[in-house]
């Protein structure tokens, strides 16, 4: 069951590449001519810097451009970006970076800006690995940052962070509507879903269309489900040397398993995504014989029964990724680390009588959704110790599930 597994796995490999498709786009190069292609969309979670793209769909080969020779680039409703020569505060707000100076420190780069709003007054967005900064532009106001910098106070009370929030102060110069309020702006945070709107409104987008622009750049998607399946579990028990014990096999159970699964969906990547949280039930109980050695009986083996039983209520917590294959199915890997809840094991036999709680254990699952409703999934549970509690015994107790899920909501 566990090389099935890992087939499946290898064979999901197959699919990544081509979940990276080529994608209608357009690119305008620094002499105005504007090409008309493919682009491969990456859904970059940083800006980029350049892309790969084909002039038709079925070409074998891809070429590729530059920020250098391109000033601006597209792909058919998804995101177009906008090249520019800024001045971009480098300040990192990580606490243990975080500096005594409120002014940005600036620093003048060539970018590609997202664009999210256009109109009389324009949004962008830059995400680098340690900042994401705002900007704006309007027919009088040249293109430049929206600043929003935190940074160290010290007083008599010890340090504390402030803000300086200078982005208020330039939507108030630059962009404020006839019925823009102070306090509107006062409210107004640095965030991608409330500067949207704001500009949004300023540029008198009809509300129906706000709401579906701003629920395409930052929807969250949280997924509710009931899971019911089967796990084919083993056991074993090993001792020490010392013990006189002698380790015990037990036979591989299969026995229901139950619970359910929340998702949360990262707005980000077409969906692909996602982290999961679950709480399943599982229960495993086994009788065998096993040896130890006497002391009395010039160090004979006697052999004795024991029982073995555990119960627990799992709660793995882990990272999905999806491979869409079409509109209606996908497939998805993912990976987490497992606790048990009130997990209790139990062996009990003539000599000795044991009782221990579980440590927790790695997942890695595969498998296939349908239309975002229905699930199945192959899940490798790694090995753990159900009897931590003792220096003397170890065990290792491993599963392979087979699950089954439905998406309520």
């Amino acid at each position: 069951m566990k090389k099935l597994l890992l087939i499946a796995f290898l064979f999901s490999y197959t699919f990544i590449n081509a979940q990276i498709s080529f994608e209608k786009g357009y690119f305008i190069s620094n002499n105005g001519t504007r090409t008309e292609c493919f682009i491969k969309n990456l859904e970059w979670n940083y800006n980029p810097i350049d892309f790969k793209y084909k002039i038709n769909i079925e070409d074998s080969d891809s070429k590729t451009e530059t920020i250098t020779n391109v000033q601006e680039f597209g792909i058919e409703n998804n995101a177009t970006y906008k090249r520019a020569e800024v001045k971009i505060d480098i300040s990192n707000n990580k606490i243990e970076y975080i500096s005594t100076d409120k002014n940005p420190i600036w620093k003048d780069k060539t970018v590609f800006l997202k664009i999210l709003v256009q109109g009389d007054a324009n949004l962008y967005q830059y995400t680098g690995e340690d900042v994401s900064r705002f900007f704006y532009e309007t027919k009088e106001k040249p293109l430049e940052q929206l600043i929003q910098k935190e940074y160290l106070v010290n007083d008599e009370n010890g340090a504390k962070t402030e803000e300086n929030n200078f982005y208020k102060q330039q939507l108030y110069n630059y962009v404020k509507g006839e019925n823009t309020t102070q306090n509107e702006i006062k409210r107004l945070e640095y965030k991608k879903n409330q500067l949207m709107k704001y500009f949004l409104e300023y540029n008198n987008t009809e509300p129906d269309a706000i709401k579906k622009k701003i629920n395409k750049e930052t929807k969250n998607i949280y997924l509710f489900k009931i899971m019911a399946g089967v796990s084919n579990a083993s056991l074993s028990i090993n001792s020490n040397e010392s013990s006189g014990y002698r380790n015990a096999e037990y036979d591989t159970k299969i026995g229901p398993k139950i619970g359910f699964e929340a998702e949360y969906i990262l707005p980000f990547n077409k969906n692909k995504w996602s982290l999961f949280v679950n709480l399943t039930y599982q229960k495993y109980e086994d009788s065998q014989d096993y040896g130890i050695i006497s002391g009395i009986d010039n160090g004979a083996e006697l052999k004795y029964s024991s029982e073995v039983k555990y119960s627990g209520i799992q709660l793995p917590i882990g990272l999905r990724h999806y491979f869409f294959l079409n509109n209606n199915s996908k497939i998805f890997i993912n990976a987490g680390y497992t606790v048990d809840i009130n997990g209790k094991f139990t062996f009990k036999s003539k000599p000795t009588n044991l009782e221990s709680k579980a440590e927790g254990n790695f997942i890695f699952g595969l498998g296939y959704n349908f239309k975002n409703k229905l699930s199945a999934e192959i899940r490798m549970n790694t090995n753990k110790n159900l009897l931590r509690d003792y220096a003397a015994f170890t065990s290792d107790y491993s599963s392979i599930d087979l699950m089954f899920s439905y998406t309520i909501f």
